[in-house]
């Protein structure tokens, strides 16, 4: 026997010490480098095979992985103990070293590195990955597959089988279980592989599989790009160090939890719940630069409006993207998905996957929905931006923007008669941008079109429940009693000063609700409680609806509070004043409980009551019978003002303006007289001007004396109220003497 083959006997794997010394380790920086690494590891291990059939086949005796030989198969079939590879430690200290080197922080950022630094597979599983990538990758592993597994043709794909074969040149019994290769719920079975050949019928095992390609793609370093991704998601760009930061304590709150479950290697959903325009997604991009980790925010509503095929390929990329680039998930548009199964069955998929998802919600997920999670719901709720963050936001917008606010324009005024969220402001600010003029260099705003651009964004649909009313009036078309004019006017600072108010003196501290105004305007009718409630709409530059009060009430128990509980919700955003016209059938006295109508009936003025001091807004009810409220409900209104008759004053006012300067009006004709002789209301002597007009204008001739006695007399009649155009006719009469 020569030297050479002596040494063989006594070291037959020295050359893996030279292997290991070739092999390269670090530093690994590229995809393509780290790739060319784990490939020379495989390459080891097929070298060890090949050599083992050709020099050792007594090591193949316990062999799964291939079709034995002759001897190999009756050295299987006698006797013996298992055999353990002698190199074993060797190759498992190369393996553990390459494990190491790419969990190195600086490495995180390759595909391979943060797959196995993220606990996504088993040891196994990442051979056999390794295994189905080198065979996509190079064309040598066909044959070299096939020539281990004994197959017939010159290339085979490998199968799990084969990948245990490898498992016992380094991994230990316990690290090497088959039933983690045949798991159909792991990520690896799941995600990364698909068969090779579905139409061979072979036991799991021995199937030949391959790697998906949206798994291949990954691995080789694609991992930024989204392609098909792109119809539903998008990157989110981290927040820059000097962007406006409204909500700092919400901001801690979320980097806490995700610091928390990262340590606990606890799994679940966070849960970022608030409006549209909150912050959602601007709270997720300051946890991408904090963390320095990408986000995908996909888009819930255009992916479940895909196929189910789409859906279950993009649910595919979404979970890869996460295993090899280390990006987090944020889904958005969930409420809009949640109460379906696909949208439910999705959000399980990706979570159950994920471990760890970031879910912006309007609403709280629904049980349902919840009952598909596992581990836990961890829930931050959104801040309204108080008045001192919409001032920051209005004003840092701006300079983003390089705009330019009028000088004749208080922001503060602005954002006490606004309550906006950052959303809403940098939207509003954006698109008056559009249609601002530039003055060297920088946008001039308008304060007109600013404000209808905020209204525009603050519309709210009611649906049949409510109808915008248009605000033609103004101080100068009110006639009403002076104290009553003086009270409105304080309505009016109440909406203009909330701030100064609340935030600057703090009295916004010891308010128990929302900072609302609530006002009750009562009086006979046609006092002009409708027109007052326009005028503080046109003050304040807010839009104003009447609520139909016939589309709330309802003879069904409950019914109502759910009614009014959906108007509210609908308005609170909007800045729009409630309007409840002629209010009594609903917001009435309440009484003994003597009946369970009584009882109920009392539960709807409470909850009006309640709904009331929660909106932000101003509520304004309208009531011919004040005799209908009760004390308790008078103290909890923050004004109570009376729009009584006219006196003879106001009535004369009401005259002179009640005829535009056009009008042909006889000269013969004397308004004090008109006032001092009839006790009518601002809505009468409006209903009397117009009809006169109309006479005058069908016979192309002034207005008489004779029309007005006849329209006096049609619209008293209405209300029961006889004679009174012969009483006005005397009292023409009367005044003919006099002079």
């Amino acid at each position: 026997m020569s030297k050479q083959e002596t040494e063989m006997m006594q070291d037959p794997y020295e050359f893996l010490e030279e292997y290991e010394n070739a092999l390269p380790r670090m530093p690994m920086t590229t995809a393509s480098e780290e790739l060319s690494t784990w490939f020379a590891f495989l390459d080891m291990l097929c070298l060890i095979g090949i050599y083992q059939r050709e020099q050792h086949p007594e090591e193949l005796t316990d062999r799964i992985g291939a079709i034995p030989g002759d001897i190999a198969l009756m050295r299987s079939l006698e006797p013996h103990e298992e055999n353990v590879f002698p190199a074993l430690d060797l190759v498992r200290g190369i393996y553990d070293d390459l494990v190491m080197g790419e969990a190195l922080e600086e490495k995180r950022s390759l595909p391979i590195a943060n797959l196995l630094s993220g606990g996504w597979i088993t040891q196994l599983e990442f051979l056999l990955y390794l295994m189905a990538l080198a065979f996509a990758r190079n064309r040598k592993y066909q044959r070299i597959f096939g020539l281990l597994q004994g197959e017939k043709e010159e290339s085979a794909h490998p199968t799990r089988a084969l990948a245990l074969d490898f498992a016992r040149l380094y991994l230990l019994e316990e690290e090497r279980k088959p039933a983690e290769l045949l798991n159909p719920d792991s990520l690896l079975n799941r995600y990364f592989l698909e068969d090779a050949d579905p139409r061979r019928d072979t036991e799991e095992l021995f199937r030949p599989v391959r790697l998906c390609r949206t798994a291949l793609l990954s691995s080789c370093g694609e991992t930024k790009a989204l392609g098909d991704l792109r119809l539903v998601a998008s990157y989110l760009r981290p927040a820059d160090e000097d962007d406006y930061v409204c909500f700092p304590k919400t901001v801690q709150e979320l980097e806490h939890v995700y610091a928390s479950i990262l340590g606990a290697d606890s799994t679940g959903i966070v849960e970022l719940c608030g409006e549209d325009g909150s912050g959602r997604e601007f709270l997720m991009r300051l946890l991408s630069a904090d963390a320095n980790i990408p986000v995908i925010a996909v888009d819930m509503k255009k992916l479940l409006s895909l196929d189910g095929n789409r859906q279950q390929s993009m649910a595919k990329e979404l979970v890869l993207k996460s295993v090899f680039s280390e990006v987090l998930l944020y889904l958005k548009n969930v409420e809009e998905v949640q109460g379906a199964f696909p949208g439910t069955y999705f959000l399980s998929e990706l979570q159950s996957s994920l471990d760890l998802l970031f879910i912006g919600t309007k609403k709280p997920l629904t049980e349902r929905a919840e009952e598909s999670i596992e581990g836990t719901i961890y829930r931050i709720s959104m801040p309204d931006a108080d008045f001192s963050a919409q001032l920051a936001l209005w004003t840092t917008f701006a300079r983003e923007e390089n705009a330019l606010y009028p000088e004749d324009m208080e922001l503060s005024e602005l954002v006490s008669k606004y309550a906006m969220n950052p959303g809403r402001i940098r939207e509003a600010l954006t698109n008056t941008i559009h249609i601002a003029s530039v003055q060297n260099g920088s946008y001039k705003l308008s304060k007109d079109a600013l404000e209808e651009q905020i209204r525009r964004i603050c519309a709210v649909q009611f649906k049949d429940t409510a109808k915008r009313l248009t605000s033609p009036f103004t101080w100068a078309d009110l006639k009403v009693d002076p104290r009553a004019e003086k009270a409105l006017r304080k309505v009016c600072d109440r909406v203009l000063y909330r701030k100064t108010v609340n935030d600057d003196f703090g009295f916004g501290r010891k308010l128990p609700y929302g900072r609302g105004v609530s006002v009750v305007l009562y009086g006979p009718p046609g006092t002009g409680k409708t027109m007052a409630a326009q005028v503080l709409a046109k003050e304040l530059g807010l839009d104003i609806y009447r609520i139909d009060l016939s589309q709330i009430s309802s003879k069904y128990i409950g019914e109502t509070e759910k009614n009014l509980g959906a108007v509210f919700d609908a308005a609170r955003n909007s800045n729009a004043i409630l309007f409840f016209d002629e209010a009594d059938s609903l917001f009435s006295k309440r009484t003994e409980v003597s009946s369970s109508h009584d009882k109920y009936a009392n539960a709807e003025t409470s909850y009006l009551l309640q709904k009331i001091e929660e909106y932000p807004g101003i509520s304004i009810l309208a009531t011919n019978n004040m005799q209908n409220f009760d004390a308790a409900f008078k103290r909890r209104i923050t004004y109570m003002i009376p729009i009584e008759e006219p006196s003879e004053e106001t009535r004369f006012a009401l005259w002179r303006s009640a005829f535009p300067e056009g009008t042909p009006l006889s000269q013969e004709i004397d308004l004090r007289l008109l006032a001092q002789a009839l006790t009518l209301t601002g809505s009468n002597i409006k209903s009397i001007s117009v009809e006169v007009a109309y006479r005058a204008a069908a016979e192309n001739r002034e207005i008489n004396y004779q029309d007005l006695v006849e329209a006096v007399d049609a619209e008293c009649m209405k209300t029961g109220r006889m004679g009174v155009g012969t009483e006005l006719q005397q009292a023409i009469i009367r005044g003919y003497r006099e002079e």
